[in-house]
C-alpha cells in the first residue's frame, strides 16, 4: 500500500473514531446550539441596534466559537488522538502493519486537523445560512474561506498542546484536563493582566500577555474578519469574549500561533518517535 493511501486511511479512521467519542459529540452539540441561540437572541434585539450591520451579521456566528469554544474542542480532539490508541491497545495493531512511524503520526495528526476543518466549515456555513434567512442577503460572503482558514489556524495551538499531552501521558482524560488547564489558566491570566494594566496604567502587562497561547488564538479571527468587513467594534478581554489582537500586531500574532502549534507538535513527534513499545496503558 502506498504512503498516500495509508495517510488517507489513517485520516478517515481518525475522523470516524473522533466522531464516536461522547465528549466530542457533546462539544459539537453545544457549539451548534450556540449558533442557533446566538442568532435567536440577535433577532430579538431592537432593529435600530441590529440594522447597521445586519448584512454582515454572518461573521458573528464564526467569531463567537473561535473566541474559546473551538479551542476546547481542538484540545479535546488532540488529547485523545494518540492516547486512546494506547488505552484501548489498538496502537499495537497499527504497528504490526507495514507502515512507518512518521506515516502513522502524520495520518493521525492530519485526521484530527481534518475533523477540525469539517467542524469549523459546518458551523460557518450554518452561520451564513441562518443569517441569510433571518436578516436577509449577506455581504462579503466571499470571505468565508478566509474565515474558515483563520479559525482552523487559531485552533491549532491547543490541538497541538492536547496532542503533546496525549502522546506524553497516554491517558486521554488526564491529557484533556491538563491541556484544558493550560487554556483556562492562560485566559484567566490574560484577563487579570488586562484589568491590572487598565487600573494600574501599566502598558507592560499588555505587552506580556502577547506571549500567552490564548492571546493570538482567541483574537486573530475577530481581528482579520472585522477588519476585512470594515466593522470597527470590540469588547476587551480574552477567552470567551470578543477580543482583538489589532491589525498592527498581526505578524506577532502569526508568530505566536506558529510557535504554539509547531513546538508542541515537534515535541509530540519526538516523544512518539523514540518511545518504547506501545503496550496498553493500565
Amino acid at each position: 500500500m502506498s504512503t498516500v493511501r495509508v495517510l488517507v486511511s489513517l485520516t478517515e479512521y481518525e475522523v470516524r473514531k473522533s466522531l464516536a467519542r461522547k465528549r466530542v459529540l457533546i462539544l459539537l452539540a453545544v457549539t451548534f446550539l450556540l449558533e442557533v441561540g446566538l442568532y435567536l437572541v440577535l433577532t430579538r434585539l431592537p432593529p435600530a441596534f441590529v440594522n447597521p450591520f445586519s448584512s454582515s451579521i454572518w461573521v458573528v456566528g464564526i467569531i463567537a466559537p473561535s473566541a474559546g469554544l473551538v479551542h476546547v474542542l481542538a484540545l479535546t480532539i488532540g488529547s485523545a488522538t494518540s492516547a486512546e490508541e494506547y488505552e484501548s491497545g489498538t496502537a499495537d495493531y497499527w504497528f504490526t502493519r507495514p507502515i512507518r512511524r512518521l506515516t502513522y503520526f502524520a495520518g493521525k495528526t492530519i485526521g484530527g486537523i481534518a475533523l477540525l476543518l469539517i467542524f469549523i466549515s459546518t458551523y460557518s456555513l450554518l452561520s451564513v445560512a441562518i443569517s441569510w434567512y433571518a436578516f436577509g442577503p449577506q455581504t462579503k460572503v466571499e470571505l468565508l474561506p478566509l474565515a474558515i482558514a483563520v479559525s482552523v489556524a487559531a485552533a491549532m495551538p491547543f490541538y497541538s498542546i492536547g496532542l503533546l499531552f496525549g502522546e506524553s501521558l497516554r491517558r486521554s482524560m488526564m491529557s484533556t484536563v491538563l491541556s484544558g488547564t493550560v487554556f483556562f489558566a492562560s485566559a484567566l491570566i490574560e484577563g487579570y493582566a488586562n484589568i491590572a494594566a487598565v487600573i494600574g496604567n501599566d502598558p507592560s502587562l499588555l505587552e506580556a500577555v502577547k506571549y500567552l497561547p490564548t492571546w493570538a488564538a482567541a483574537g486573530i479571527t475577530s481581528t482579520i474578519l472585522l477588519d476585512s468587513m470594515g466593522l470597527n467594534f470590540s469588547v476587551p478581554g480574552p477567552g470567551f469574549f470578543l477580543s482583538r489582537v489589532g491589525a498592527e500586531n498581526l505578524v506577532l500574532a502569526a508568530a505566536n500561533l506558529i510557535s504554539y502549534s509547531a513546538v508542541p507538535l515537534a515535541l509530540a513527534w519526538i516523544r512518539f518517535r523514540y518511545s518504547d513499545v506501545t503496550k496498553r496503558a493500565q
